[in-house]
């Protein structure tokens, strides 16, 4: 089954034009949308808060396909939004984002839509109120000419490619490759380590409730702990 993902949102992200895009995106792709959700509450409720959303997306079964026409309808942060995309992978669901062309499926994991859940999080920090004092927000990244290479960066490193190799094939500088992928931490994101993190930093929110994300850790026991 193939599924339009809606969600309304507050600018100029409405209903009908994401229906649109989701239905030219599906033209080119020769797919057919055979159902819709469309997921009512507001853009600022929290994942936890969104219960027609969640019987939604544990209702999926391997196989079916979810287009979206942007990343930010599946979550209001990174965190959300991993768990989200990791609910639907590990159970052999594919994501479509049809802003981007995108086509993410568990073969292809998180590191195809990495590029669009880190400038997630920047277009976030550029959100937060600024300080009294001169200076970029606090947790707010510049640009890099590497954004582009993101998705070569990271196949390079799951491939166990050195630093100095990749700089080599994309013809740029060493140190400068080596600064960009410390200061983004993509090596810890290989490992899962920022993954489990992210994790557990949601868990905490929905502790109570952890069915919700269903790659997360078994249920908390009596006591609060989890399995793992």
């Amino acid at each position: 089954m193939t599924y339009a993902l809606i969600r309304q949102l507050s600018g100029e992200a409405s209903l009908l034009s994401q229906r649109a895009a989701i239905l030219a995106y599906a033209g080119e792709q020769d797919m057919v949308i055979e159902s819709e959700f469309i997921d009512f509450e507001p853009g600022d409720r929290p994942l936890r808060e969104r219960e027609p959303f969640q019987d939604f997306l544990h209702s999926l079964e391997a196989g079916d396909e979810v287009v979206a026409e942007r990343i930010e309808i599946l979550g209001r942060a990174m965190e959300e939004v991993i768990v989200v995309i990791n609910c639907m992978l590990s159970r052999g669901i594919t994501l479509h984002i049809a802003s981007h062309r995108l086509r993410v499926d568990r073969e292809i994991g998180l590191a195809r839509i990495l590029p669009l859940i880190v400038q997630m999080g920047e277009e976030s920090g550029k959100q937060q109120p600024r300080a009294s004092r001169p200076g970029r927000p606090k947790g707010r990244r510049s640009a890099s000419k590497f954004d582009a290479y993101l998705p070569a960066i990271m196949a390079g490193l799951k491939a166990g490619r050195s630093v100095s190799a990749l700089a080599r094939e994309l013809g740029v500088s060493r140190s400068s490759l080596k600064d960009y992928i410390e200061s983004r931490n993509l090596k810890k994101i290989l490992d899962d380590a920022w993954l489990e993190e992210a994790k557990k930093r949601y868990r905490k929110e929905a502790a109570y409730e952890p069915e919700l994300a269903c790659t997360l850790a078994a249920s908390p026991d009596a006591n609060g702990s989890s399995d793992n």
